[in-house]
């Protein structure tokens, strides 16, 4: 009879080496043991198992059958066993059941089937801690993680996660960023899969959402539901715009997330490039919301037109600034409030402005945490564009 404490040693030293528990490591001696038995005594198409006993010491060896009808249109002697011979065994058993027919023991086994356990042992841990893995980053999908460049190629960065490898394709890289292999950085995991080669995590630094997830993990008013987080838009390692609203009474959102001479948003912005960020105040009233996201923009008059258009009149001297450099101020504040904003001089309110209409979807490289069906679409690609690499 085989006493598992002859493992005991195995069992410590695999647990150690692969962060696994003792019941992990047990439970793939035990299938390991029962491939080894079936290769050696048993034929080819008998499921045998291992078990151990009440006292957990030593392992026993089952013949596992299904019960069918005793007139059965097919009947395999190796998988079956009949009704009427299972309620020998098992009076309570009935048809559809597993029976488990207690087999000799057996201490010995050839090198062959040695060599089929190891496989099994191997096989068995590694599908273990694949398992371990997915459930680990799986928690972890929609938050920020650590980790160092370790590969650099043209489509895809390679990311050390510590216990496994993350995936950045080159479309959620931050343009103009620089990844040297061995730097530390901050991901975003937009999605965690798990695939024939293994767990693949999928990682950006251009989501909308990693600059959510910044606000959130950099200010605690954000994470303690005093301030919530309306709408973020952006355009990668050039500007975003994050509207906000306090759900507490004498609470500045905007002053509070900026910080002390601006500390607070310094800080997320380095982490992303030097990427300017505006910090909008949230408005259910959608003139004075757009009037926010075009600050530091100063609005004269505003109006609002049919087919969801606002129409914003300003200085001769502001309108730089509510355009912002390639017409970037305007597309972050149209697509930020979803309104179409028409601006116009208040000396000429009658003549359009070149690049002063714009509407939300004016601009696909800016990116926003609410167009899910772009941001799922982005996310096939990406898993796509990996199975076929």
């Amino acid at each position: 009879m085989i006493n598992i404490k002859q493992f005991q040693n195995f069992i410590d030293e695999i647990s150690e080496e692969k962060d696994l528990s003792e019941d992990d490591v047990k439970e793939a001696i035990l299938t390991a043991l029962a491939a080894a038995y079936k290769k050696d005594y048993c034929n080819k198409e008998e499921k045998v198992e291992s078990k151990l006993d009440p006292t957990g010491r030593w392992v026993e060896f089952y013949l596992v059958k299904t019960v069918i009808d005793d007139n059965p249109p097919q009947f395999n002697n190796y998988k079956n066993i009949k009704i009427s011979e299972a309620i020998k065994i098992n009076p309570s058993i009935k048809v559809g059941d597993e029976i488990r027919i207690p087999l000799e023991i057996k201490e010995n086994f050839s090198r062959v089937a040695t060599q089929t356990a190891k496989q099994v042992i191997i096989q068995k841990l590694r599908e273990i801690n694949k398992e371990k893995t997915y459930e680990e980053f799986k928690n972890k999908e929609g938050k920020i993680v650590s980790g160092a460049i370790q590969k650099v190629d043209p489509n895809i960065i390679y990311v050390d996660l510590g216990k496994t490898i993350g995936y950045m394709f080159k479309n959620e890289t931050i343009p103009g960023e620089f990844y040297r292999i061995g730097n530390r950085m901050r991901f975003y995991v937009y999605a965690v899969e798990k695939t024939s080669k293994g767990v693949e995590i999928y990682l950006s630094r251009s989501h909308p959402l990693f600059l959510n997830s910044l606000f959130t993990f950099e200010i605690s008013e954000i994470s303690e539901g005093q301030i919530e987080i309306k709408n973020v838009v952006r355009l990668p390692g050039i500007r975003s715009k994050i509207a906000v609203k306090s759900k507490v009474n004498n609470l500045d959102p905007v002053g509070t997330c900026i910080g002390p001479k601006g500390a607070r948003v310094l800080n997320i912005s380095n982490e992303l490039n030097g990427e300017k960020i505006d910090i909008i105040l949230y408005s259910d009233d959608p003139v004075q919301y757009v009037i926010n996201a075009l600050s530091p923009a100063k609005i004269i008059s505003s109006e609002i037109l049919p087919q969801r258009t606002i129409k914003v009149y300003v200085s001769e001297d502001q309108l730089p600034i509510v355009l912002g450099r390639n017409g970037i101020n305007i597309k972050l504040a149209s697509k930020l409030t979803g309104w179409k904003i028409d601006v116009r001089l208040i000396e000429e309110p009658e003549r359009e402005i070149e690049g002063g209409v714009v509407d939300a979807e004016s601009d696909e490289n800016i990116k926003t945490f609410d167009d899910d069906n772009k941001i799922e679409d982005n996310k096939l690609e990406n898993l796509n564009e990996r199975g076929q690499n």
